[in-house]
């Protein structure tokens, strides 16, 4: 870095964390959807899922907060070359990669003709369909192209911290109105300004780093709050599939904030076990310096577990596989990505 800044070494934290929820959301997807309701189970898996959905507004979070510390007072439009080089290499070309391996990987996996299709590969990784998961890469590249016009935007009107929250939360809060109220977007979930408040209140926090680290005894009340708004957004979910009816804007509200309250009390909360070293933390920092690797592998490495050991419902060892897959996801991708890391043109795969 130019200016010399401090690594944010906590961040590894929080993205460890945040990966883990990712891969929980996913080994408990099947599980909330076909265990019936009303078994002693289905309220678990629930709650694990549903609380875990924090994590890709999270992600998003981080990456304001990292773009902002890094670049917010020493940016210059001449960078914008060398940024995006630096994205396109890191980002763009693993994404390249993996949804041309998911293309044929599914279609092997799932008995389908072995057969190339450019137009509709291309159509794909516009919106991250070659895999499930891959939305977020739409979105994250999205938020890289935008990243220069947005800091250019940023200097010329002289914008505080604040001003950016406000700026950001105002735009997704135009973008939900038009597609509620005016034009239906089709690929809404997989548009930046859908998260846009929460990117833009990462930033704000970027921008005021050095303060907002040293405020970390506030975790005691905002890790709490936290779960408190978390289970308050699963009283919505519940009641409307009872028939409740809530203005939109209330799941999108309580959703955005229990992400953002996450975020802060995991960056406070990281900071305490980086100043108190931690004995599980070296892991940890391990696992969040692999979360980029670990995001794109686990799917592949899920749907071989389901291949060869996938319990239907009613098996007795149903809860048993359940707990294996999410183990073995998590276990095996961070094994696979810390092994192979430091290999020569790794970064193809795992990006940086």
């Amino acid at each position: 870095m130019s200016n010399k800044k401090a690594n944010i070494v906590e961040i590894h934290f929080v993205r460890a964390i945040a990966i883990i929820a990712v891969v929980l959301i996913h080994a408990t997807a099947t599980p909330r959807t076909e265990v019936p309701w009303g078994s002693l189970s289905a309220p678990f898996y629930y709650v694990a899922n549903s609380l875990s959905m924090f994590a890709v507004p999270l992600f998003l979070m981080l990456s304001g907060l990292v773009l902002f510390y890094r670049y917010h007072d020493d940016w210059s439009m001449g960078q914008a070359l060398a940024f995006y080089k630096k994205r396109l290499k890191f980002v763009v070309i693993p994404y390249l990669v993996w949804s041309a391996f998911y293309y044929f990987f599914n279609r092997i996996a799932y008995r389908q003709p072995l057969e190339f299709d450019p137009e509709l590969f291309l159509k794909m990784l516009l919106w991250g369909d070659a895999s499930y998961h891959l939305y977020f890469m739409s979105i994250i590249i999205q938020l890289y192209l935008i990243f220069p016009l947005l800091m250019g935007l940023v200097q010329w009107l002289k914008l505080k911290a604040w001003h950016m929250a406000v700026l950001a939360i105002l735009i997704q809060s135009v973008f939900l109105y038009i597609h509620h109220e005016v034009y239906l977007f089709e690929h809404k979930a997989t548009l930046i300004w859908n998260y846009f408040a929460v990117f833009g209140i990462g930033a704000a926090i970027g921008m005021r780093y050095g303060k907002f680290a040293e405020r970390w005894r506030h975790v005691a009340w905002t890790g709490p709050l936290a779960l408190l708004v978390g289970f308050m957004y699963l009283l919505f979910v519940f009641s409307s599939q009872a028939g409740a009816i809530y203005p939109m804007p209330a799941y999108m509200i309580m959703y955005s904030l229990y992400a953002v309250l996450i975020g802060i009390s995991l960056i406070w909360g990281g900071k305490i076990m980086v100043d108190q070293k931690a004995r599980i933390l070296p892991w940890l920092m391990a696992l969040g310096s692999a979360s980029f690797g670990i995001y794109f592998i686990h799917p592949a490495i899920q749907t071989v577990m389901g291949k060869l050991f996938k319990q239907e419902l009613g098996s007795a060892y149903y809860h048993v596989y359940v707990i294996s897959l999410l183990v073995t996801m998590l276990g095996l991708s961070f094994a696979i990505v810390y092994l192979t890391r430091k290999i020569k043109l790794s970064w193809l795969l795992w990006g940086k």
